[in-house]
């Protein structure tokens, strides 16, 4: 299986030479795809582009290329026509016969332009060979070789968001300094209904008291697993002991199928009852709930970008990951809290990481500020 390696950069690096002869101006698009398949939170961070995008150019239809994985992040974006699928996997995961298959995919669409926020040679290789005649991207360490406008160098440690806006940059968009649109997530209205209703049946939840929303798990990616990710499971029993004394917090844990261990063992040494979604819930049900929760707590992990994304106050818990590079957000700075320990050694253990003391401080103060 193709991956990004110093050999492919250095191939890409030779590779770019005839490209930089054919780069052109910008011209503005009529039908233009966002290639960009994975993953969960990568494609969440994207969305503030698509935003700048269409708002510049109403006139031009945009598709997205994703993978069956983060496909739930864009399902129901009003500014997408159509999502095609890369596979259950992300594109760097796919064999040269795949990745050819999805090239002539993307052919058939006949599109003018090819946005690709991330930096991939292998995403530049697919949008040449689809024959889309404006290829736009990032082109750093030799990534992006076949792009034919190339978006602004960004030094020095930036995050995803800021790489994925500069591409708008290069289609001529004037963003204010500094300014990021908010990451965006639609749950559906049946997701509304299901999850309104199964507040009430499973928690007796009628908004009298907070509802905190726990995620405490995560790492299990499309391309790989890390379980360093996930905050001790003991330090979420007395985070969500607390917010139910302090607050008369209602707590609902959630989670994929792959949590449901996990999320079990929490509900089962925790000093409250806690309802326990783990399992069954869909990524459209937690943006609903991210919606009307006071609350959101969970680790580096792609539902926790859904939370933000929905308007949630949400706590983010980074672990081994540098939260500078991707962690969620939101234009309000006081509705998303990120903890992260930075002098943490290595290589990482929870020891040196967050504590419960920190998280109890940041989680008091979200729940203080809605009302």
């Amino acid at each position: 299986m193709p991956q990004e390696t110093f050999l492919t950069a250095a191939a890409a690096r030779l590779l770019s030479i005839p490209f930089r002869f054919s780069r052109r101006p910008f011209t503005t698009p009529q039908k233009a795809l966002i290639l960009h398949p994975c993953c969960l939170s990568q494609v969440l961070l994207a969305t503030p582009l698509l935003s700048v995008l269409t708002t510049a150019f109403p006139n031009t239809r945009f598709d997205w290329a994703v993978s069956e994985w983060a496909r739930s992040a864009i399902a129901k974006n009003p500014h997408i026509t159509e999502l095609l699928p890369t596979g259950d996997l992300g594109v760097a995961r796919l064999t040269f016969v795949e990745l050819r298959a999805v090239a002539e995919q993307l052919r058939q669409g006949n599109y003018d332009t090819c946005l690709i926020p991330g930096r991939s040679s292998l995403l530049s290789w697919v949008a040449w060979q689809a024959g889309i005649p404006q290829r736009i991207g990032v082109a750093s360490g030799g990534r992006g070789f076949a792009h034919t406008l190339v978006a602004p160098a960004r030094t020095g440690q930036q995050h995803a968001v800021d790489i994925y806006l500069s591409l708008a940059e290069a289609c001529g968009v004037d963003l204010p300094p500094g300014e990021r649109p908010p990451m965006a997530f639609y749950p559906a209205d049946d997701d509304r209904t299901a999850v309104t209703q199964r507040l009430i049946d499973d928690l007796n939840w009628l908004g009298d008291v907070p509802l905190v929303v726990v995620h405490p798990g995560g790492g299990a990616g499309s391309l790989y697993e890390d379980p360093l990710k996930r905050w001790p499971s003991e330090r979420f029993v007395l985070l969500i002991n607390h917010l139910a004394r302090q607050h008369n917090a209602r707590i609902l844990l959630v989670g994929s199928q792959h949590d449901q261990v996990n999320a079990a063992a929490i509900a089962g040494m925790t000093s409250v009852k806690c309802a326990n979604w783990a399992g069954r819930v869909t990524l459209g049900e937690l943006g609903a709930l991210g919606e009307i929760a006071n609350l959101y707590v969970g680790n580096d992990t792609g539902p926790t970008h859904i939370a933000a994304a929905s308007g949630c106050p949400t706590l983010a818990i980074f672990g081994p990951s540098n939260p500078a590079l991707s962690a969620p957000y939101s234009p309000k700075a006081d509705r998303v809290v990120t903890l992260w320990n930075a002098e943490v050694r290595r290589p990482f253990s929870w020891e040196d990481g967050v504590t419960v003391t920190q998280a109890i401080k940041a989680a008091d103060k979200l729940l203080r500020q809605k009302t």
